[in-house]
């Protein structure tokens, strides 16, 4: 049978638990001998004391004869459930209490009675010690003599600054294992009573636990088969409730991202066989003859503007391909936006001219010195125009403003055209999204243009947007940051023409470019 992570994890606990209780029940049974061996060792003490001051001394004094202070010694004994030993000044044992009733089945001398010892009783028989007129505390069997561990006592007796003896109490020991039996009995009943609770808790809350994520794995199996639209039956509202709504996010993104993966794999091979297409049929009519040789140069000519439109469309996916393989690698500086936006404008005049189309700039700013490369802006703001013009009419307009807000500066191209549907706003900027409009006029176009800008400004760390209404037109507006560290400031300069006869001598001036419907407007 499979085990479950819940399965581990009740293991798991369960030795856990059961290793606390452990460790807590030897510590707590420690503490409690301790302290009763210490209680135990305090009534003895006393209990010495007070023979010592009523029987002995009274023995010593002569009231009474030494039958009366074993038998008070006796007594004592039994009522105290010890063992009283008395010893000359020799060492000698001279009286032996009674054994009590914990240790007569074991003791060496268990006469059922009083008795007094021998000549050859020495004391020195049970204690290794060289040492019998100081006071001393043993935890031991007295060399065997008592059938268990006992804790002895002993105390030296003085008359007069005399050694006469000593008084030693004896009690066994038995209070560590009845403390170790009523702490185990008292506790581990309850403690197993708890443990087949939690257990059974346990097993009860496991379905529960276990359920959300059979459910999470059954789904995250058609997932991984392709299926995305499978979705995760939990709807709770904790941590699997939150698993399974990213995952079901997860597929989402990624069904889109397969059916963005079929959509450009047809619109790529439907921009690569159109131009084959006509390539490959004119150059074997050519060939077979069907067209003749003295229209072979008007038709070399449509064969080469297909091969540079299949050259750039491939230039198009290689740039795009960096974008996604590596992190885009930027040369940033400092530079007039200016000195981009004039020529890239200038760039479209013939091309406005012919379609009879305004197009100008205006700068609302006098700080116009951005922090970005160069290049790809250029690149930037010719995708944005190119596109703008497609989408213009003959006599309307085509604005490339700039403004400042805050620390950033903003380029924004507007323009007088068809407008973009509301469904396609969103469209615009994935690969090789073309609007009908587009592959009807436009057949030129590759439908990276607007991927490629964006892909650009968002390496910048900055956005780009998009406001359009059907015939009126669209405008696109990226932000780029304020130069950094500048310390000249530059002025600016300002620039307005209109010229109705524009000659070649004028374009050597890097101010002015402009014809009868094209201007550049600097204010």
């Amino acid at each position: 049978m499979k085990k479950t992570a819940f399965d581990k994890i009740v293991v798991g606990f369960v030795i856990l638990v059961v290793l606390i209780f452990s460790l807590l029940m030897i510590y707590s049974i420690a503490i409690a001998q301790k302290s009763v061996l210490s209680e135990r060792k305090a009534t003895m003490k006393n209990e010495i004391s007070l023979l010592v001051d009523s029987s002995i001394t009274e023995y010593q004094n002569g009231t009474i004869d030494n039958k009366t202070l074993y038998s008070d010694l006796q007594h004592t004994a039994t009522t105290l459930d010890m063992e009283i030993w008395l010893t000359d000044d020799k060492s000698n044992i001279v009286f032996k209490s009674q054994a009590s009733e914990s240790e007569k089945s074991g003791s060496s001398d268990s006469s059922g009675s009083s008795s007094t010892g021998s000549k050859s009783d020495s004391l020195k028989n049970y204690v290794d010690s060289d040492d019998l007129k100081s006071a001393f505390c043993y935890e031991n069997t007295l060399n065997g003599y008592f059938p268990s561990e006992t804790l002895i006592i002993g105390q030296p007796l003085y008359s007069w600054n005399n050694y006469v003896g000593t008084i030693i109490l004896a009690s066994p020991m038995t209070f560590k294992q009845d403390i170790q039996t009523r702490m185990l009995s008292t506790t581990f009943v309850p403690f197993l009573s708890l443990m087949l609770i939690a257990m059974i808790a346990l097993m009860l809350m496991s379905n529960s636990l276990l359920k959300p994520i059979r459910e999470i794995i059954k789904t995250s199996k058609s997932y991984a088969q392709g299926n995305f639209n499978a979705r995760v039956n939990v709807t709770a509202n904790n941590e699997f409730g939150e698993l399974a709504r990213y995952m079901e996010e997860m597929a989402d993104e990624l069904s889109r991202s397969n059916e963005y993966r079929k959509s450009f794999i047809s619109n790529i091979s439907h921009d690569f066989r159109s131009p084959l297409t006509s390539i490959k049929g004119y150059i074997e009519a050519m060939l077979d003859g069907t067209i003749p040789l003295e229209r072979h140069e008007k038709y070399l000519g449509i064969v080469l503007n297909e091969a540079q439109r299949l050259t750039k469309l491939t230039q198009g996916l290689l740039e795009l391909n960096n974008f996604d393989s590596f992190d885009l690698q930027l040369d940033k500086s400092n530079f007039d936006i200016r000195d981009i936006i004039t020529p890239t404008v200038n760039t479209f005049e013939k091309r406005c001219q012919d379609r009879g189309i305004f197009l100008e700039s205006v700068f609302l700013t006098d700080n116009t010195i951005v922090y970005a490369d160069r290049t790809k802006i250029q690149q930037v703001i010719y995708n944005l125009v190119d596109n703008a013009i497609k989408f213009t009419p003959e006599g309307r307009q085509i604005r490339v403003q700039v403004t400042e807000k805050d620390n950033k500066i903003f380029i924004s191209v507007k323009d007088e055209g068809i407008g973009i549907p509301k469904d396609a706003q969103k469209k615009v900027f994935e690969r090789f999204y073309k609007t009908d409009p587009s592959r009807g006029k436009d057949k030129t176009g590759t439908g990276l243009g607007l991927a490629i800008t964006k892909e650009i400004i968002k390496a910048h760390g900055e956005q780009i947007t998009l406001t359009s209404e059907e015939g009126k037109g669209s405008e696109f507006i990226f932000s780029l940051p304020k130069e950094k560290d500048m310390l000249v400031p530059i002025k600016p300069v300002h620039i307005e023409s209109r010229n109705e006869g524009y000659s070649e001598a004028d374009t050597s001036s890097p101010s002015i470019k402009s014809n009868g419907k094209f201007r550049i407007k600097d204010s």
